[in-house]
C-alpha cells in the first residue's frame, strides 16, 4: 500500500484527487492539508510518505517553497496545478511528475504506474504485431536529389524538423534531407518506436542525439537548438523525471 499526502487549498481539487485515489487499490490517503503552513509543521515529522500530491499556487507558502522543505520526506513528489508556467521550477525542486488540472483518471493512473511500476511478466516480442521489431530503416524521397529514394537508418537521425509544407531530416553525417511530408506523417512512421520525442510543434528529436539541456532549451549534437513548447512541457518533465540521475542520499 502506498501512503499519499495531499496539500491543496482548493476543496474541489482535493475531492478530485481523492476520487482518483479511491479507484487505485494500492493507494491510501494518509493525510490531507488545506493550509500549507500546517502541512509544513506536520509532514516534517512524517517518515512513511510514498507520494506527496501538492498544489503550487497556495496562500502564504507556495508549493514550490514547501517542496524545498518537504522533498526529503516523500519517495515521490507530484505537483497538481492549473499552471504550466511552473514546470521548470518544479523540476528544480526535484518533482517526479507534473499533473496539469484538470487531468483525467487515465493521466493520473499512468503517472502512478510510471512512478511505481507493478511487476510485469516477461513478454515475448516475436509475435506481438509490432512492425518495428526488425525494422531499422525507412525510405524517403529527397527533394534536393530530384526525388531520389534514399535509405535512412533510424539510428542516424538527429531530428525531424517541420518547415512549411515539407520535413527536414537532420542526420549524423551533417546531411539534411528534404521530403514532402508533415509532422503527422513522421509520427505515423515512428509509431511506438522508442528514442524519439516531440517537445516542440516543429521538431521530433532522437533523444540519443541530445547534446545538453539548459532550462527549457534543448541543443542537439549538430547544434540544432530549440525551446520546449508550452504544450509539450508536461511530456518533457516526464522525460526528465525518468532519465535524470539523482542522488539517493537524504537531503
Amino acid at each position: 500500500m502506498l501512503n499519499c499526502v495531499i496539500v491543496d487549498d482548493e476543496q474541489f481539487s482535493i475531492e478530485a484527487i481523492k476520487k482518483y485515489i479511491d479507484l487505485v487499490p494500492r493507494l491510501n490517503i494518509h493525510a490531507i492539508f488545506t493550509d500549507p503552513r500546517t502541512a509544513l509543521e506536520q509532514v516534517s515529522s512524517e517518515i512513511n510518505i510514498d507520494i506527496l500530491f501538492m498544489d503550487i499556487n497556495m496562500p502564504n507558502i507556495s508549493g514550490l517553497e514547501l517542496a524545498k522543505a518537504l522533498r526529503a520526506k516523500t519517495q515521490k513528489l507530484i505537483f497538481t496545478t492549473a499552471y504550466s508556467k511552473y514546470a521548470f521550477e518544479a523540476f528544480e525542486v526535484e518533482a517526479d511528475a507534473y499533473l496539469l488540472k484538470p487531468y483525467t483518471f487515465a493521466k493520473f493512473s499512468t503517472t502512478i504506474n510510471r512512478l511505481f511500476p507493478a511487476e510485469m511478466p516477461v513478454r515475448s516480442f516475436a509475435h506481438n504485431g509490432d512492425h518495428h521489431a526488425d525494422d531499422n530503416y525507412f525510405l524517403v524521397k529527397n527533394k534536393e536529389e530530384d526525388l531520389r529514394i534514399v535509405k535512412v537508418l533510424y539510428k542516424d537521425v538527429i531530428a525531424f524538423e517541420s518547415a512549411h509544407n515539407y520535413i527536414k531530416i537532420h542526420l549524423t553525417s551533417n546531411k539534411i534531407l528534404t521530403a514532402y511530408l508533415t509532422i503527422k506523417d513522421i509520427m505515423e512512421l515512428l509509431g511506438s518506436r522508442e528514442g524519439f520525442k516531440q517537445f516542440h510543434r516543429a521538431f521530433i528529436i532522437s533523444t540519443d542525439r541530445i547534446n545538453y539541456i539548459d532550462g527549457n532549451t534543448i541543443k542537439m549534437n549538430n547544434n540544432l537548438t530549440f525551446t520546449v513548447g508550452e504544450y509539450y512541457r508536461e511530456n518533457f518533465m516526464s522525460y526528465l523525471s525518468n532519465k535524470l540521475f539523482k542522488t539517493s542520499r537524504k537531503r
